[in-house]
């Protein structure tokens, strides 16, 4: 015989089944990385709700959440009828990521303007191709390579402008890929070998210019040494003319002291014998060669 369940405890369980779900269906929790706003009936009620424990109304009420966090969103267009068209007429496809977040000053506008937050990445979505499109008629082909920087700075500057009404900051947007046909592809890397074949003609005659110029500055080394060694040489020739001239000087000086005191010493016998003849005088010539007769004063001329 089947045992049945009295339709008392069948009542209390749905009765307890219900006042949980009521129970868990009033209130929610927003993490740190989240903010919440409120929808009542299909009204939004009034402030964003910040990180914590919050209660609602089960059932006639829900809390819509939105992660603030950065996150990346990534538009690929491949080569073909919907690539962007460059200024010489090549069409090319990209790759663009986009690093963004939602404004958190902003979080309502999410619901009461666009209700759905994927409205925003579609948005997103169209404008950066536009903006891809938009940046690259403006240059040719080759400078998709040469110009990267440039034309990703122009590329961002045009996602930031097209998407500056929409609740959400943009940090950053990069090109990540750029692609083309394979017969341009094939272009490029022969003008890729041309390029690098001319750069390294370049660097050779750079090269052997700077070695000319040391061979240049050795020369200009050697003349200087052999300069200041000649310079050196000249002065110590001179040094030692002055020298000699000096000595030579000296010795003719020296000879034309002697040469005086000759002179004097001569003059002076000269004077000495005018002296003895004058003591000896008598009246009478003394003849410049005689002899006196010691002891007696008398002069003998002296005649052949």
């Amino acid at each position: 015989m089947e045992k049945k369940f009295p339709i008392k405890i069948i009542v209390i369980a749905l009765i307890a089944v219900a006042i949980l779900v009521t129970a868990l269906n009033s209130f929610t929790v927003i993490n740190p990385n989240e903010r919440g706003v409120q929808v009542v009936l299909g009204n939004v009620s009034d402030g964003v709700l910040e990180p914590g424990f919050h209660t609602k109304v089960p059932f006639i009420s829900t809390i819509r959440k939105f992660r603030v966090e950065p996150k990346t969103y990534e538009v690929t267009f491949p080569v073909g009828q919907d690539g962007a068209i460059t200024k010489d007429m090549q069409t090319v496809g990209a790759t663009v990521s986009v690093r963004w977040m939602y404004d958190t000053n902003r979080i309502m506008d999410i619901v009461t303007t666009y209700r759905d937050d994927r409205i925003i990445e579609l948005a997103m979505r169209d404008n950066v191709k536009a903006s891809v499109k938009e940046t690259t008629g403006k240059y040719s082909i080759y400078d998709l390579v040469a110009e990267q920087n440039t034309i990703t700075n122009a590329v961002a500057a045009a996602v930031l402008e097209r998407m500056k009404a929409y609740p959400i900051q943009i940090s950053q947007t990069t090109i990540t890929n750029w692609d083309w046909s394979d017969d341009f592809d094939k272009q490029i890397k022969e003008t890729a070998n041309r390029t690098q074949q001319v750069k390294q003609a370049e660097q050779e005659a750079n090269i052997a210019e700077a070695r000319a110029q040391v061979k240049v500055r050795e020369a200009n080394a050697n003349l200087e040494a052999e300069r200041l060694n000649a310079e050196a040489i000249r002065v110590k020739a001179q040094g030692e003319a002055d020298a000699k001239k000096i000595e030579g000087e000296g010795i003719a000086a020296y000879n034309a002291e002697i040469a005086k005191n000759q002179q004097l010493e001569l003059r002076l016998k000269e004077l000495e014998i005018e002296l003895e003849r004058a003591k000896r005088w008598n009246g009478k010539e003394v003849p410049d060669a005689a002899y006196v007769v010691p002891g007696t004063g008398a002069v003998i001329p002296l005649t052949n």
